[in-house]
């Protein structure tokens, strides 16, 4: 019997605190494209660089979390049978937290043993184990540390289904996914649906991402003789299993972080494994649509060694890999997605059990034995016709609604019935709208966003061509004085890289009513278009209206250190509330006044804090610390000169 239940885990977690108060604009949130240099045959077919997003707006970032750890219960759903027990964070994404062999009784998934995130999300938080969903655009995407709508629901024959379900506001999709475990079966099943309501073609991109335990002799075998990498941010195709002196199936032979894209070709089954020593470890498969598979180490080095621990606890080595599956063959490009449109699939997850000696031996026979044991396990064909034979239930309601996730998806079908639109998915219980909508709803039902106090933070954002027209249409008329109706659009403009008429209109909202949000859009506008004097101005003039800001502290502080304005980015950061001294990103950019001003012992008591400073949201491949450190060293080093030149004149 399969059973499907809500429990609560005690586990140590910190406090996300909330979300920032400010566009999700920063230059610390912007992601980063490949460049526009290629080492690929015209056969290969990349959709490079194709549907990216430059920032995660109109979600708001997640940057508010420290690094204190307190015991917290988590809401998580298990579905279990004979075989396997699965267990979810609704909270975070559907994230798929542990796969138990029960028959083995061991782990298949590395199991993050805290709730801590770090910023490589498209929102800044992010965290790192277990398997997540990654829907729309290049990233850890917008609900990885966010609720999912989770219901209930069965098979025909009453086996419970698990059902995760969202509202993508980027893109205007819904995606859905529905986990079932059989009574008989040693596989996790996961039927994915992306739909697309529109009358467009959306860029679509889906990657689901298996944190593996890193261990000495695992292996990772796919059918694939080539795969695709970057060199210097470029793509390009290598041979399978050997590159660069090492053989690159085995996770820790990779010294440094890299990506390996298997090319499968569209001949051979879809599927990934990773098998230890023994030939026993966690195969993923799918049906054809999951075209991708990948390859994500860390790299066996001290940085790659420390990152893997910073995702954890601070006792423990977080040592793991990533592999992966996706509807593209790489994480460069996004897919062109017909209008009014649904994809889907089935991917399976579960224990295999290879022979160890032809695993770890040539790699042909490796791959040989990897499919053979996973077609003892479930053939491509099963896989099709559980494809098949599951659509009826995927577009039937729910029959009980677990967790609600936010209103938007509720909104977004508000508005199509105000305009005389399709309904969207209408077999998903998609509300209640919630605070967050109150302005939208009223732009819709009355042509105005309604008043805003400019001192409190926006509620809310959003960022879709049918509100961008309401939004012209509003100041026009009724909002052509409200401040926070221009700075909506403004925002809108800028994200449409429209970037002198978004000037325009953040200067209206700033003329109707001074806001501090308005002002910091302008700063960022200005910053962008390389006027750093201006972008400064406009800094400083939002945080004199708003000086006990977390996120605004942190900005403001950004970019007085980005344009080198230390004597004012002293004088900010010392007549700041004591909470925001204290902060560890706001202490590291005054460590650099410091040491500018000739404080050296400042800056460097800074930088050794606590055994060496720790920001919670250090982003991955930033440099701060290091910038300080080296600039530390510098002002010694001078200093040491300035004081041997002075004793050699001396002796002259």
């Amino acid at each position: 019997m399969t059973e499907l239940r809500v429990e609560k885990l005690n586990i140590p977690s910190v406090e996300f605190n909330g979300e920032s108060t400010l566009p999700a604009i920063s230059e610390n949130l912007r992601l980063t494209f490949m460049q526009d240099v290629f080492e690929l045959g015209e056969e290969d077919g990349l959709f490079v660089n194709y549907g990216m997003v430059e920032y995660g707006f109109p979600y708001k970032a997640q940057d508010k979390y420290t690094r204190k750890l307190q015991n917290k219960e988590q809401v998580c759903v298990v579905l279990e049978n004979a075989y396997l027990k699965a267990t979810f964070f609704p909270q975070f994404g559907g994230k798929l937290h542990s796969l138990v062999d029960k028959k083995a009784g061991k782990e298949l998934l590395f199991v993050n043993s805290i709730v801590r995130p770090c910023h490589l999300g498209v929102r800044n938080a992010w965290m790192s184990g277990g398997v997540e969903w990654n829907c729309g655009y290049v990233g850890h995407n917008a609900f990885t540390c966010d609720w999912m709508h989770t219901a209930r629901t069965q098979l025909d024959d009453g086996t419970p289904v698990l059902r995760f379900y969202q509202y993508e506001r980027i893109r205007g999709i819904v995606y859905q996914m529905d986990f079932f475990l059989p009574e008989d079966s040693r596989l996790l099943y996961v039927r994915t649906k992306l739909i697309n309501p529109q009358f467009k073609v959306v860029p679509m991109y889906w990657w689901s991402n298996i944190a593996a335990p890193d261990a000495p002799g695992n292996r990772v075998i796919v059918p694939v003789t080539n795969t695709f990498t970057a060199r210097d941010s470029h793509p390009v195709k290598i041979a399978v299993p050997h590159y660069n002196g090492i053989d690159i199936t085995y996770p820790l032979e990779n010294i440094i972080s890299i990506d390996y894209f298997w090319n499968i070709p569209a001949r051979e089954r879809k599927f990934i494994c990773q098998v230890d020593k023994t030939g026993y470890g966690l195969v993923q498969t799918s049906t054809r649509r999951l075209q991708g598979r990948k390859l994500f180490v860390w790299g066996n080095s001290k940085g790659g060694d420390r990152w893997k621990n910073f995702l954890t606890a601070d006792d423990e080595s977080g040592s793991y890999n990533e592999i992966q599956a996706g509807i593209a063959k790489t994480q460069y490009e996004c897919l062109p997605m017909p209008p009014k449109t649904v994809w889907e699939w089935v991917e399976a997850y579960g224990a295999i059990q290879t022979d160890p000696a032809k695993a770890h031996g040539d790699w042909e026979v490796a791959k040989n034995e990897a499919a053979g044991c996973l077609n003892r396990l479930v053939t491509e064909e099963a896989l099709e016709q559980l494809l098949q034979s599951t659509k009826a239930m995927a577009k039937r309601p729910a029959q009980e609604v677990l967790f609600r996730a936010d209103g938007w998806g509720a909104l977004e079908q508000e508005r199509r019935k105000l305009c005389g639109e399709d309904e969207m998915c209408g077999y998903l219980d998609l509300g209640p709208l919630s605070l967050e909508q109150m302005p939208w709803l009223s732009l819709l039902q009355k042509g105005s966003l309604g008043e805003h106090a400019p001192s409190e933070p926006p509620v809310s954002y959003m960022c879709q061509p049918e509100w961008t027209a309401l939004l012209k249409k509003a100041v026009n008329g009724q909002d052509q004085h409200n401040w926070f109706a221009w700075l909506q659009l403004g925002l809108n403009t800028f994200i449409e890289k429209d970037y002198e008429r978004a000037e325009k209109m953040l200067e209206a909202s700033v003329a109707a009513q001074e806001s501090p949000w308005a002002l910091y859009a302008l700063a960022i506008l200005n910053r962008d278009a390389g006027n750093h004097a201006k972008e400064v101005a406009y800094m400083l003039q939002a945080w004199q209206l708003r000086s006990d800001d977390l996120s605004l502290a942190k900005e403001v502080l950004r970019c007085l250190y980005e344009n080198r304005c230390f004597a004012q980015l002293k004088a900010v950061y010392e007549a700041m509330p004591e909470m925001l001294r204290q902060e560890p990103r706001c202490m590291v950019y005054y460590a650099f006044a410091l040491l500018d001003s000739g404080d050296m012992e400042g800056a460097e008591k800074i930088l050794f804090k606590d055994g060496g400073i720790l920001i919670p949201d250090i982003r991955e491949c930033e440099t701060i610390t290091l910038d300080l450190w080296v600039a530390l060293q510098k002002k010694k080093a001078e200093k040491f000169s300035l004081s041997v030149s002075s004793r050699e004149w001396m002796q002259i």
